[in-house]
């Protein structure tokens, strides 16, 4: 024990407050440190400005209301208590700034899955067919930041429903659509049938128009709408459950960069996540420990097919059925680490579009410690093609790191169809290389 008594005294006042330590003062007298509590928010409720919520009133004014009124108050809470008719009916709603959290308390349920889903709780659905988008957060600034767009606004627990009172589906309509602002994170939120036109039984997740959450930045040098987040969200008959891209072509760094995938649970969609679909490069994203499984859809990761993206990064996630590719790779630095893809009839895995050699890129990827794991039956011809770039000008033209991936039939004989493991645009194998640029070695293939 010490024998300084300023310091018995500081320890003993620390032990006896149950939180804040006390410090010795000068002159040898002690002084408990002031505890912190944090302010909680100011909270206003879309029920207390008129909010039906009975699955047919129109709520769009009450709502906006109080969206409006929070807006004033810096740090404040929205909240949505759970609709006693199923859903708020919207013709669209716009977040102010000022505004820090949605929130909700939504469930998505399958019932007799996967034939039918059902949506409870705090869930924003559309007043009409004309309805296109639910959820407006921020507006362009056309190159340039806008202060006044609600940064660093969370949405956490509201549900989405796709479908009007009559039960018809929206080609093209989006739940939430974030415009040049920046840290908008959506937790623990679930959707419902956006985009899904005409639903009947099991979805087919619509053309991919349409669907959860969009992010679209106009701003150069990748800095409006960043940091975008998808946190343990689950989606399920959505066209596309994420699209990452930019406003114009004029401003190809402008995409919607640097955002973050985690933990979510992606259902029945045509497209899972399409990163730089259309205008401009969407790089920086990573997508972690997500699950994503649609045997009618296109696929579930779309990657560079506009702009100039530079990374994406798959890691720990599990690709589940798909009719078409499960990755569709035309940008430079895919990460592919350590996930699972269960086969349909695709022919294969990962897919590196021709455009990177017609641009003189290689694809500079990482490919390493996945599992494509067939079923004994499915037809698949290698685990990664590389269109546009022939076995041989591989070593010299097709740089990156491609190792220990494992391909496993269950057992069962390999397909006749079976190539190998790498083989680019014509179907020929590309033979295992080792260089300073490339290491390209080819893992167990399991089977009888």
């Amino acid at each position: 024990m010490s024998s300084n008594p300023s310091r018995r005294t500081a320890l003993r006042l620390a032990a006896a407050g149950g939180g804040a330590l006390a410090a010795a003062a000068p002159g040898g007298s002690a002084a408990a440190a002031p505890a912190v509590h944090a302010t909680p928010p100011t909270v206003f409720d879309v029920a207390a400005y008129g909010a039906v919520g009975d699955g047919t009133t129109d709520d769009t004014a009450a709502i906006q209301s109080a969206l409006n009124a929070a807006g004033k108050t810096p740090g404040s809470l929205v909240n949505f208590p759970p609709a006693a008719g199923g859903c708020y009916r919207t013709s669209g709603l716009a977040v102010p700034g000022g505004v820090a959290v949605l929130q909700g308390q939504s469930c998505l349920s399958a019932a007799n899955a996967p034939t039918t889903a059902a949506l409870t709780g705090s869930v924003l659905a559309p007043l009409t067919a004309s309805t296109s988008t639910l959820l407006a957060i921020g507006s362009s600034g056309n190159g340039a930041a806008v202060a006044t767009n609600p940064h660093g606004l969370i949405i956490d627990g509201l549900g989405f429903l796709g479908t009007t009172p009559a039960g018809s589906g929206i080609t093209g309509f989006w739940a939430a659509s974030v415009v040049d602002t920046s840290d908008v994170t959506f937790r623990n939120c679930r959707d419902l049938y956006c985009d899904p036109p005409g639903f009947k039984g099991y979805p087919t997740g619509g053309k991919g128009n349409g669907g959860f959450v969009r992010f679209l930045s106009s701003g150069t040098d990748n800095f409006f709408s960043v940091n975008g987040r998808l946190l343990f969200c689950s989606s399920y008959g959505a066209g596309t459950f994420l699209l990452a891209d930019g406003l114009s072509a004029a401003y190809p760094g402008g995409g919607s960069t640097d955002g973050q995938v985690m933990g979510c649970q992606v259902n029945g969609h045509n497209h899972g996540a399409q990163f730089g679909p259309l205008l401009a490069g969407a790089g920086g994203w990573i997508v972690l420990e997500s699950h994503f499984s649609s045997a009618e859809g296109t696929n579930h990761i779309s990657y560079g097919l506009a702009g100039h993206p530079w990374t994406l990064r798959l890691d720990g996630c599990y690709f589940d059925l798909i009719r078409a590719l499960p990755v569709d790779c035309h940008g430079r630095g895919l990460q592919a680490i350590g996930n699972y893809f269960r086969a349909l009839s695709n022919s294969t895995a990962i897919a590196f579009g021709p455009g990177l050699a017609t641009s003189g890129s290689d694809p500079a990827a990482v490919l390493t410690g996945n599992i494509l794991d067939l079923n004994g039956a499915t037809t698949v011809a290698s685990f990664a093609r590389f269109d546009g770039f022939t076995a041989a000008d591989f070593p010299t033209k097709a740089g990156g790191q491609y190792s220990g991936n494992v391909v496993h039939n269950h057992g069962a004989a390999m397909p006749k169809s079976w190539v190998g493991q790498f083989v680019d645009s014509k179907a020929a194998v590309i033979p295992g290389t080792s260089s300073a640029r490339l290491q390209l070695q080819e893992g167990p293939v399991l089977s009888a």
